[in-house]
């Protein structure tokens, strides 16, 4: 399965982002993966994008703390998620929200 997904690709202004496509993860032991429906985009994630967010990870990321989707597929040893389930999550800035699946 393919997807697509905003990365930053350097420190900087709207010119930093991009969007790109390609095969979506199978999630590792533990992880949950969603379909996501809506991902927010704030002050955090523009700063992060500038570099100058206190949690803003290396480049290339993906920006992105929340989100709402639907479970597609789980991980080995979850348990109390089905896939199909509505979900939201506030993730770390290590995870992959704006993206129309991200891993948790």
């Amino acid at each position: 399965m393919r997807h697509t997904r905003v990365i930053v690709t350097h420190y900087g202004g709207p010119d930093a982002l991009r969007v790109v496509e390609e095969e979506c993860p199978e999630p590792k032991d533990g992880e949950v993966r969603v379909r996501v429906l809506a991902a927010g985009v704030s002050l955090p994630d523009i700063m992060a994008r500038e570099g100058v967010h206190p949690e803003t990870p290396p480049v290339p990321f993906t920006p992105g703390w929340d989100l709402v989707g639907v479970v597609d597929r789980l991980g080995d040893g979850i348990s109390g998620i089905e896939p199909g389930q509505i979900a939201a999550a506030l993730l770390s800035a290590l995870a992959a929200t704006t993206a129309d699946h991200g891993e948790s």
